[in-house]
């Protein structure tokens, strides 16, 4: 066998068509992988295949030499060889210079010629293709410029090479410098990829939309795959087993831009998302892409209520009733999902009330489907009491508030009740009655969560507690609540004395004791916190939006602190006084 080789080897620096018969016969012998194995390790004929390539003397030689290294690539084991004469750089510059000859009509346009370049593309691409397997080989050659030559392949429209191209296109864009450079010419490359989705080729549409997944990564390919018509074929293939992984995750990226999520649900995706949610429920785990998508579409109003009309909110509390044990995450995505709902019936209730206030429907319109179904013309009053919406599920939800103790699902629990109003919960019931009803269960849950000295369970994250104090502020907004929500006020004092930087706990807290210094009950509990004025007049001097929220305390605190004669009381003079200074300061400091 050797001799055979070295035979051929020496032929190889003989007449042209000496050359490509002595080719010929080693292509013949490259079947067996004893003879791959000679070949690849004689180093003086895989250097004249290098040369020879680089020459590019003859089109059919080069053809023939390209199915000899395809062969070779095929095991990764000889990559190390190849790569150590440069294999893959010479493929790279030969496929190059293939593409100069397409684009400037340098070969003749006969069947035969255009047949040959075909092959040869295919044979080369197969090459590169099969040494990216190798990561690192696959970032070199990115930065070599694979590419624009990839690119470069598509626009030919060869159907081999096309098969080949778009899945080296695909492993080359999970590179971040790949997006960008498709960005780039992103008004070329991106609609060429989307017209692709109607080949009749599950496989090209497969690779094609995993392409578009991986550029999505970028804004700027984001916004170019946006403008494109993708999304109704997306939404009208989901049902595809071959194309369902890949569509779900383009999906998700897509539907964080609202104009997306508008065209998704009227291409009919709220449909299938709630089929894909029951059928969620039955495995106890989902696909993350799917949950991405699931809490994104719920932002857009007419999905939400789609969601609500079909009782997904129903179906969510029944699971979690009857599957206590659900996987984490499947749960946490769920109520992510109940969550949004909430967030619409909230607002719809806003858009309600300005509705009747204006005497016109105009606000409801784009929140919700039908506009007239929410509201009694004739008598001009809300219907949404009516709808009955969470009235069955509002108990469930504190009891499993209290009960719950991962923190990443207590945080959607109490998300979902603070979007919770009083015409959401069952007839001839206010929020007091709920926390009579759970009187035991509340203080312990409240002093878990806001006592940092409580050594029952582990210090609760930031996140938990901003959405216990929000949920605290709505509930004081009923004077019974308020009375009995001041046993709790230490903790909160002490939280707002020593946090008060971050802005966004400090300003729900203040806006807490808004609501309690509207009651007179409840007023001087706040007054006489341990330090609590000091730290709201502190609040005067941060950012505009705690500024606002701390003034609102101070000034109800000054008007409302009286002495029996009507005069300013001792409270309400000390903040007269420090406020005054405050501007005075303000006035030197300009």
């Amino acid at each position: 066998m050797e001799e055979s080789i070295e035979l051929l080897f020496q032929d190889l620096y003989g007449t042209p068509s000496e050359k490509v018969a002595a080719i010929t016969q080693v292509a013949s012998l490259c079947k067996d992988i004893q003879v791959l194995e000679h070949v690849v390790h004689h180093d003086q004929l895989m250097s004249a295949f290098a040369r020879l390539l680089e020459e590019d003397s003859n089109a059919e030689m080069n053809f023939i030499i390209g199915k000899v290294l395809l062969a070779i690539s095929k095991f990764q084991y000889f990559h190390e060889m190849l790569a150590k004469h440069r294999i893959g750089v010479i493929i790279l510059r030969a496929v190059e210079l293939e593409l100069k000859r397409i684009e400037y009509g340098m070969e003749a346009k006969s069947s035969v010629h255009i047949n040959r370049q075909e092959h040869f593309l295919f044979v080369c691409l197969s090459i590169l293709f099969n040494l990216a397997e190798n990561f690192a080989t696959l970032k070199k050659m990115v930065k070599k410029g694979l590419v624009p030559i990839v690119v470069g392949c598509l626009q030919m429209k060869f159907a081999k090479s096309l098969m080949i191209s778009l899945p080296l296109l695909k492993l080359s864009t999970i590179f971040e410098e790949t997006a960008v450079e498709i960005a780039n010419q992103g008004h070329n490359v991106i609609p060429q990829l989307t017209s692709m989705l109607n080949a009749r080729c599950v496989n090209i549409q497969s690779d094609v939309i995993s392409i578009l997944f991986n550029l999505s990564f970028l804004d700027h390919c984001l916004d170019h795959i946006s403008k494109q018509e993708v999304n109704k074929f997306l939404v009208d293939n989901l049902h595809e087993e071959e194309l369902y992984p890949h569509a779900v995750c383009l999906l998700y990226h897509l539907s964080s831009k609202h104009e997306n999520r508008q065209q998704f649900f009227a291409a009919g995706v709220s449909e299938y998302l709630i089929k894909a949610m029951k059928k969620t429920a039955k495995k106890q785990v989902i696909n993350k892409a799917l949950a991405g998508l699931l809490v994104n579409m719920t932002l857009h109003p007419l999905c939400a209520e789609y969601f609500v009309r079909h009782c997904a909110a129903d179906f969510v509390m029944f699971t979690l009733h009857d599957e206590p044990q659900y996987v984490d995450f499947a749960k946490q995505v769920l109520l992510k999902v109940v969550r949004n709902m909430s967030a619409w019936s909230r607002s719809l209730q806003y858009k309600i009330a300005q509705a009747l206030e204006n005497q016109e429907l105009t606000c409801l319109v784009g929140h919700v489907e039908e506009p007239a179904s929410y509201i009694d013309v004739a008598q001009h009053r809300s219907l949404y009491w009516e709808e009955k919406f969470w009235s069955a599920h509002v108990s469930f939800l504190w009891s499993c508030t209290f009960q719950c103790e991962k923190q990443d699902i207590v945080v959607e629990l109490v998300g979902i009740l603070n979007n919770m109003t009083i015409d959401d919960l069952p007839a001839g019931n206010q929020w007091h009655n709920l926390m009579e009803e759970y009187n035991s269960d509340m203080t312990q849950f409240l002093k878990r969560v806001l006592d940092p000295n409580d050594g029952s369970a582990s210090p609760c994250c930031d996140d938990l507690k901003l959405e216990v104090i929000v949920w605290l502020g709505e509930l004081s907004a009923d004077k019974e609540c308020s009375c009995w929500l001041v046993n709790i006020l230490d903790y909160v004092n002490r939280i707002f004395t020593q946090s008060f930087k971050d802005y966004e706990m400090s300003i729900e807290i203040l806006y807490f004791y808004e609501k309690l210094l509207l009651h007179e009950e409840t007023r001087f509990q706040v007054i006489g916190g341990d330090g609590v004025i000091d730290a709201i007049l502190r609040c005067l001097e941060e950012g505009r939006s705690l500024q606002t929220a701390a003034a609102k305390c101070l000034i109800i605190i000054e008007d409302l602190d009286r002495v029996h004669d009507g005069s300013m009381g001792e409270v309400g003079c000390y903040l007269r006084e420090k406020r005054a200074l405050l501007e005075i300061t303000d006035e030197v400091d300009s």
